[in-house]
């Protein structure tokens, strides 16, 4: 039942994407398969092979390292506070501090430029796969590590350049994404194998 959900639901946006599409003739139906067979694949890899459940494990792992760090740096500046629950801190210190914590890791890294030279190798290779521009192949893994609001500063100097059509794609693919502080902050509400 859940696989038969999963297919009506790529079905019904693929129709909406259609109706709404402005050139409808010109959609390259090979690439939105190969696109979709590539999810499917990773989606199988990741969560039904054992390979695939240690990536998840290790993510997983790494994340919560992190969101310890978070913890120890939270008690250290607040750790004279007393929680009603102590096993349910306020949202404030459980979620909110983590996000500052880990967005500071990732302004570290974009300053370093150890992350522009890593979005920028994945958004070529991206970009080979679904035959679309390096700008899109790039906003969308940016916008996957950076989010959806940050991910505009980044190619601020271009947007005035962009063709309305390709400012939908940069768009719609940071709006599909969740920033890695966000699924940080996810790891911290429910059990990571969820997320």
């Amino acid at each position: 039942m859940h696989i038969l959900i999963g297919i009506i639901g790529i079905i019904f946006f693929l129709a909406l994407a259609f109706l709404f599409s402005s050139d409808r003739k010109n959609i390259r139906w090979k690439y939105v398969g190969i696109l979709l067979a590539i999810q499917l694949i990773f989606a199988f890899i990741l969560l039904k092979t054992t390979m695939g459940i240690k990536v998840i494990g290790g993510i997983s792992n790494g994340f919560n390292y992190l969101l310890l760090k978070a913890a120890d740096g939270v008690n250290f500046v607040f750790g004279g506070i007393q929680y009603i629950d102590p096993k349910q801190p306020p949202f404030f210190f459980s979620v909110l501090l983590p996000i500052v914590f880990i967005s500071a890791i990732i302004g570290i890294l974009q300053y370093t430029k150890i992350l522009p030279l890593i979005i920028n190798v994945l958004g070529f290779l991206i970009s080979k796969i679904n035959g679309m521009g390096r700008l899109e192949s790039y906003n969308a893994v940016a916008a996957a590590i950076l989010g959806q609001s940050e991910v505009f500063i980044s190619i601020k100097k271009q947007l005035p350049y962009i063709p309305k059509q390709r400012l939908y794609t940069l768009t719609a693919s940071a709006m599909s994404t969740v920033s890695a502080s966000i699924i940080g902050a996810y790891f911290t509400l429910i059990e990571p194998k969820y997320v």
